[in-house]
């Protein structure tokens, strides 16, 4: 595993870490990466925080175009989420090569900083949308990627293929989240076996058996079972999602 800095003139502490040609970016913030200063004001801070993704790529021997998952997190989510789209569709024009993203409050991030990247991508490789009928994002964004033996999936949608729209109760819409989970890894060449971790999302902590029972049932040798994290988010029409990342 190597380190992958920034601009080391200025900040000594790596900007994420490289394995094989997978590049794993964890800390990437607002700072200009030129001074090191915390960008005034929302806009600002985007506009370094892809800089710093841009830094940290190429640092690693890439390109913008290896990119395959990128997690945003806002410290105020509320006051700050219009600006989340017009800077992604800058920095990815093309509607059909876009990595896929996420989306999380974060209001513990350090006092001033009010976004922070993480992201995901596979050097030498280039991204192929994958998209499962009647299922998608109002965001610019794919429901997944393949890009070189790795699958990234947005967060998965409970959604009713037939309808494009969730469905009705949490019991429903797990099952729907893990079929059309399940499309989209077949679509990618892939399969449940091929997933190494995942994370649910639950609006309400309740929904975990939900997401559980099935997880259990797709892998049932405990031993060869792949980390599913749980994390509180969600409400209104969306009660439980996904998101997979697998490898050939």
């Amino acid at each position: 595993m190597i380190s992958v800095f920034g601009n080391q003139d200025i900040d000594p502490l790596p900007l994420g870490t490289l394995s094989g040609d997978l590049l794993h970016g964890t800390r990437i913030s607002g700072r200009d990466p030129q001074t090191g200063k915390l960008g005034d004001g929302i806009q600002a801070q985007l506009k370094n925080a892809y800089a710093n993704m841009k830094l940290c790529v190429e640092n690693a021997g890439g390109s913008i175009d290896n990119i395959a998952h990128v997690s945003m997190y806002w410290s105020d989510w509320a006051t700050d989420r219009g600006e989340m789209n017009p800077p992604w569709v800058e920095f990815f024009p093309r509607d059909d090569d876009r990595p896929t993203y996420k989306f999380m409050p974060a209001p513990n991030l350090p006092e001033g900083e009010r976004i922070a990247f993480e992201f995901f991508a596979v050097l030498g490789q280039r991204r192929k949308l994958l998209a499962v009928d009647g299922v998608a994002h109002t965001n610019p964004i794919p429901l997944g990627v393949r890009i070189g033996r790795y699958l990234f999936s947005s967060r998965m949608l409970p959604y009713d293929p037939s309808t494009g729209a969730a469905a009705e109760g949490p019991e429903k819409q797990a099952e729907f989240l893990f079929a059309n989970t399940d499309a989209l890894l077949k679509k990618g060449g892939m399969d449940w076996q091929d997933v190494v971790h995942a994370r649910a999302f639950l609006a309400d902590p309740a929904h975990r058996s939900l997401v559980d029972s099935r997880w259990e049932a797709k892998f049932p040798d405990a031993s060869k079972r792949p980390g599913l994290s749980r994390v509180k988010y969600g409400g209104g029409a969306l009660q439980v999602m996904l998101e997979v990342i697998a490898a050939e």
